[in-house]
């Protein structure tokens, strides 16, 4: 067996080992994850999450970029790369009269690209797509009584994406790319309802909905050099139509009777109610400056306006830019690290007492070359705000630190011993 059926077998059976524990963790704890299909991922990491999330028109032959495919064409024909990460996520929720603080954190993705001709490349990898984690508890007062009625949400679960990307060298200037993705995963809510004056008997609804869908996604990158040497610019875009996920629904309502007895009073299986994906498109630009300096901006935007009726979901925008001081050839090693830095806004796609729920953050970055190698360790920090406490909504304040690892190698090189 070939290193490379060796390399192709791992990864494939980490692949579908890696969903099991996506699955089993939360990456959030936001009540605004109630919404839609939940807290939206980052689609890019590494490199990407310090640059302020941009990487529409970013091209590097050593890092796996994954919010273009059309960049792929940019890695060598002899390299295999390969990235994972993680990330810790510290939130604190406020209202005017209180703070809750709560920690988090997951794996962010599992990719690894390879180039088939010295025309064609591709990408494999599975990340989450969005996350829901909320604990939420309501009051709603009874019609002639001087009591309420109290309710305890709790919401787990998320979408989870596996994809498979091209990167198609159309000229040394024009490259396109596509995606192909798979959407599935569990959305779960549970609910415990009682009376204020009759706590002992609760009624209990659990809902169950394991969703699944597909998607497409076309891609393009323009690179030219402009004025002095290794001064280059690139522009970037992609597009994705809008599609579906479909799924199954499980629900049991239970009612508790004294301090231990439960009676299941309904339980059905049926079709889940429909989430749409909205069309989306984007355009970035990067620009590099005498092969020591890097700019990037990107423009996104998802129509959800359009494939929902309801006046939660809004149309969302995302503005980024980064900046990033480019790793040198150097025997100094500090000089062979890369600096970046990054801002982003995004409008979000949720509407609630007639305010966006938005989200800013800057980020800062390093990444760490191992040894003299091109791999690298990519960490980021993250800080930012969402959400507003007008009208008694939720303030979410976080930091979150992301480690990404970039692994090169060199497939198809004879080893030659001494």
């Amino acid at each position: 067996m070939d290193r490379f059926t060796i390399s192709i077998f791992a990864f494939i059976t980490v692949l579908l080992i890696f969903p099991l524990s996506v699955i089993g963790q939360n990456n959030t704890s936001s009540p605004y994850s109630k919404f839609g299909v939940g807290d939206l991922a980052s689609i890019g990491y590494g490199r990407n999450l310090a640059l302020g999330g941009t990487g529409i028109a970013l091209r590097d032959p050593y890092h796996i970029n994954l919010k273009n495919p059309a960049s792929l064409t940019t890695v060598d024909s002899m390299n295999f790369l390969f990235e994972t990460g993680v990330n810790l996520l510290n939130t604190t929720s406020s209202t005017f009269d209180y703070d809750e603080n709560y920690w988090d954190g997951n794996f962010t993705h599992l990719v690894l690209a390879h180039r088939y001709s010295n025309r064609v490349m591709s990408s494999l990898g599975v990340m989450p797509y969005s996350n829901i984690g909320y604990r939420l508890r309501t009051l709603k007062s009874l019609e002639g009584e001087d009591s309420f009625v109290l309710t305890d949400w709790v919401g787990t679960g998320g979408i989870n994406k596996i994809f498979y990307s091209l990167g198609f060298k159309v000229s040394d200037k024009f490259s396109l790319g596509t995606e192909f993705a798979y959407y599935y995963g569990p959305v779960i809510e549970n609910r415990k309802t009682w009376a204020q004056v009759q706590t002992e008997n609760p009624t209990y609804y659990n809902s169950s909905s394991n969703y699944n869908g597909v998607s497409v996604k076309a891609a393009f990158q323009y690179y030219t050099p402009i004025g002095d040497k290794g001064t280059n610019l690139i522009i970037g875009g992609y597009f994705t139509p809008g599609h579906k996920l479909w799924g199954e629904s499980k629900v049991l309502i239970q009612q508790q009777y004294g301090t231990a007895i439960l009676d299941t009073i309904y339980f059905k299986k049926e079709r889940a109610r429909s989430i749409y994906v909205p069309l989306s498109y984007g355009a970035g630009l990067g620009l590099t400056l005498k092969g020591k300096y890097l700019l990037t901006a990107d423009y996104e935007m998802s129509f959800w306006d359009a494939v929902n009726s309801e006046n939660t979901y809004k149309n969302q925008s995302v503005y980024s830019l980064g900046f990033e001081v480019l790793p040198q050839d150097d025997l100094n090693y500090f000089k062979r690290c890369a600096y970046r830095f990054g801002l982003h806004y995004d409008s979000g796609y949720i509407q609630s007492k007639g305010y966006n729920i938005d989200d800013i953050r800057l980020s800062i970055g390093v990444g760490l070359p191992v040894l003299r190698s091109a791999s690298m360790m990519n960490l980021t920090l993250e800080a930012g705000q969402r959400g507003t406490l007008n009208s008694g909504l939720i303030r979410e304040r976080y930091m979150k630190m992301t480690v990404a690892f970039s692994f090169q190698d060199f497939w198809f090189i004879p080893r030659k011993l001494n």
